[in-house]
């Protein structure tokens, strides 16, 4: 009799899941379907290359992780670090920043391009399971639980909102404990909506300024506020 089942050593058994709470960030380049029509193929990887570019850099000086590309995404995550508890204002310290750079990344492109180089930004604080699957271990740790869900969802709805940043309230109700007021005044109470894939209402908050409005800011002030030493 020839046994069905497959030998022990062809089993591929992941990781155990490791469970956190951290603060998830989905970036997202806004029509990116247009540009690929329009633009020429070199012209397309030459964006998604500089933008892949800022927000890599941005992640690792806000000490956040950076998980993936999903195409014209990124998404990351920021954990609380040894003697700092202060992953969800890093989060969107990080995510304020990827917003005044890719607007200078598209005036480098021309102020008069259709349609204007922009990012929208969903974040939300919460629980997830992070393991490395042996099928897929050479792209890193899989992410699950409904903050990396929630996360991808908000950017889905910045447009609707009319805003480039939504923001899960769990995120923001751990940075108004870990940091200065002054971190979350520009933002407002959009209420709670709906998304994709879940039964209840998620409760968001939205950027109220446009990326343009961080560059009024002096660098005095905007370096006093941001701690990059890690």
């Amino acid at each position: 009799m020839i046994s069905t089942e497959p030998p022990t050593d062809f089993i591929s058994y992941p990781d155990p899941p490791l469970h956190r709470h951290a603060a998830v960030m989905f970036v997202d380049l806004d029509h990116f379907m247009r540009i690929c029509i329009n633009d020429p193929p070199e012209a397309v990887f030459g964006l998604l290359s500089d933008f892949q570019y800022v927000v890599t850099d941005l992640v690792s000086r806000f000490g956040g992780d950076l998980n993936s590309y999903q195409g014209d995404g990124v998404l990351a995550t920021f954990w609380d670090l040894p003697g700092r508890t202060d992953s969800a204002t890093r989060a969107l310290r990080c995510a304020r920043t990827i917003l005044e750079q890719v607007h200078v990344l598209g005036s480098d492109y021309g102020d008069d391009r259709t349609p204007a180089v922009s990012v929208s930004i969903g974040l939300q604080y919460g629980e997830i399971w992070t393991s490395t699957l042996t099928s897929s271990r050479s792209f890193g740790p899989t992410l699950i639980g409904d903050a990396v869900n929630v996360a991808a969802r908000l950017e889905k709805q910045a447009h609707t909102l009319g805003t480039k940043m939504v923001v899960g309230d769990e995120l923001v109700q751990k940075a108004r404990r870990e940091s200065k007021a002054s971190d979350l005044t520009q933002f407002v109470n959009a209420g709670p909506v709906f998304v994709r894939g879940r039964h209840t209402p998620v409760h968001v908050w939205k950027l109220r300024c446009q990326p343009s409005d961080f560059l009024k800011e002096s660098t005095a002030t905007r370096n006093d506020d941001v701690d990059l030493r890690w």
